[in-house]
């Protein structure tokens, strides 16, 4: 396997696609904007399967995330 392969993750936020490099967290890959809304209890990161995700988790590569607001 080529090291190009293992640097990088292709991770799905709202359904679109985008290329982090392996050792990035949850929080890089939905923006500061919204690291900042899940801070501040106005939002939520979701896996694929519905479980809330820590800002602070490692990306996997074809991990799906979701931000939602809190109701």
């Amino acid at each position: 396997m080529s090291p190009q392969t293992t640097t990088r993750v292709t991770v799905y936020v709202n359904g679109k696609p985008r290329r982090y490099y392996l050792g990035l967290r949850v929080r890089h890959a939905i923006g500061y904007r919204a690291a900042w809304q899940v801070e501040h209890d106005q939002a939520v990161v979701l896996d694929g399967e519905g479980d809330r995700v820590d800002l602070d988790g490692a990306l996997y590569d074809g991990e799906r995330l979701y931000v939602r607001p809190v109701d």
